[in-house]
């Protein structure tokens, strides 16, 4: 037990002498002292959080002081991971630097009186003695010697070290961003000035069409020219017995005849009294489609007399007997009346020629005064950015010519340092030429802030 206990206290202080003279060049390590964050005091709402069910869930409102709490903790971390990465750096290499002073011991050439001495104790050690015939006594220690030198030299791989990768994104957002802060030229006031010009083409936006004529008179019209070509045809082909052919009719004679025709079927007695409004009003307070049953509708007995006045009279003499008065008082009378109960809308006028029922004339009139309105706007912001452009152009100047004024004040500050460093003083030339530059930065610098 004595020579046991003997053997390990040899056996640790060798271990102990080996570690001193590793660590003898180790260089000073600085052991934080790294405090915990209280999560109670520091993080109330993370803790409450935490000890919440799953049901529970987290409130919008809680979002905010979590997000702040959290960054808490993560720069407490943080700062924990760049402090241990420092040391862990520090020791790395100071091990990368011990293992390349062995690697260059052992690449040394061996002393061959060394080796020879130290052979019989490596045999002893191994237990091998000289059982292998036909061995060199400096061949064990060349194959001895061989690992190390292979695990020394592909430790440390330089290519193993990661590399930063290039951040080109804020130069390729500055480049981006040029243009738009760039400083304005005399070519974007001419577009600017040729902006504000009113175009060509702007007054016939504004123009409205004359409205053409009724699709069925066209129609018609269109069918008679038809009809008159067709009768054309046909009469190429016969002649009269006067040897020419019959007399045709032109567009003057189509348009006479729709006329007479139109003259003849609508009469001016026919038309209503009523206005729009009262006979739209009518239409839907008059109930469609009532007929009653032959049987139930009683016959009436027309005495002879009853029956020759009715034959006599025509429908259009009773069209002209009837007549209602003031028929446009109470067309206002209604409109008035619609409009106090909020059925109709009191900013409905008529458009042009007294047409209130032309919803494509109304809705053609809405969208021009729009756009008159926009052009207005955008002809105004036009005007405001030409006045900027060019309140901008003159400070561009005044700062061109500061740029100037204070390199010259900075050439006149060298000329006077150069004599102080010669020991001499300064010409009145000199001065008067500093202080001029100096007058002339400050007055430029009050125009460019007035």
């Amino acid at each position: 037990m004595n020579t046991l206990s003997y053997a390990s206290k040899i056996t640790v202080r060798s271990l102990l002498q080996y570690i001193m003279s590793e660590l003898k060049d180790c260089p000073p390590l600085k052991y934080y002292d790294f405090k915990p964050v209280e999560h109670v005091k520091v993080c109330p709402r993370y803790t409450a959080v935490l000890g919440r069910s799953e049901d529970d869930g987290i409130g919008i409102e809680e979002l905010d002081t979590l997000q702040l709490e959290l960054e808490t903790l993560l720069s407490s971390a943080t700062r924990r991971l760049r402090a241990l990465e420092e040391q862990r750096q520090i020791l790395t290499d100071w091990q990368d630097k011990k293992g390349d002073k062995r690697f260059l011991k052992l690449g040394k050439d061996p002393d061959p009186a060394a080796s020879s001495r130290h052979k019989p104790k490596k045999q002893k050690l191994d237990g091998k003695g000289g059982h292998g015939p036909g061995q060199g006594p400096g061949r064990p220690k060349t194959k001895n010697l061989q690992p190390k030198v292979q695990e020394y030299e592909f430790t440390d791989d330089p290519q193993d070290i990661p590399r930063n990768p290039k951040n080109d994104a804020p130069n390729r957002f500055w480049a981006s961003v040029e243009p738009y802060c760039a400083d304005i030229t005399n070519e974007e006031i001419r577009l600017l000035e040729e902006l504000l010009k009113p175009p060509e083409d702007e007054a016939d936006y504004f123009k409205i069409p004359a409205l053409g004529k009724h699709y069925s008179q066209r129609w018609a019209q269109e069918d008679l020219l038809e009809e008159q070509r067709e009768g054309a045809r046909a009469n190429d082909k016969k002649k009269s017995v006067m040897g020419g052919p019959l007399s045709e009719l032109d567009a003057k004679d189509v348009d006479s005849l729709l006329k007479k025709s139109e003259s003849q079927h609508e009469s001016p007695e026919d038309g209503c009294p009523f206005g729009p409004l009262t006979q739209r009003l009518l239409q839907a307070l008059v109930e469609e489609n009532i007929i009653s049953p032959m049987e139930d509708s009683p016959i009436p007995d027309i005495s002879g007399k009853d029956a020759n006045d009715g034959a006599g009279t025509s429908p259009r003499s009773q069209g002209k007997a009837f007549s209602v008065p003031h028929t446009r008082s109470l067309e206002a009378r209604i409109k008035e009346e619609l409009v106090a109960q909020g059925l109709l809308d009191s900013e409905e006028r008529p458009g042009q020629g007294g047409d209130s029922e032309d919803e494509v004339l109304a809705e053609l009139q809405k969208r021009q005064a729009e756009l008159k309105a926009l052009s207005a706007h955008n002809r105004a912001r036009k005007q405001e950015l030409l006045r900027l452009a060019k309140e901008e152009m003159r400070k561009q100047e005044l700062r061109q010519r500061v740029r100037v004024s204070d390199n010259e004040v900075m050439e006149a500050f060298r000329r006077i340092m150069a004599a102080r460093q010669k020991k001499r003083t300064p010409t009145k030339k000199e001065k008067d030429q500093a202080w001029k530059a100096l007058k002339e930065r400050e007055s430029i610098l009050k125009l460019l802030d007035g």
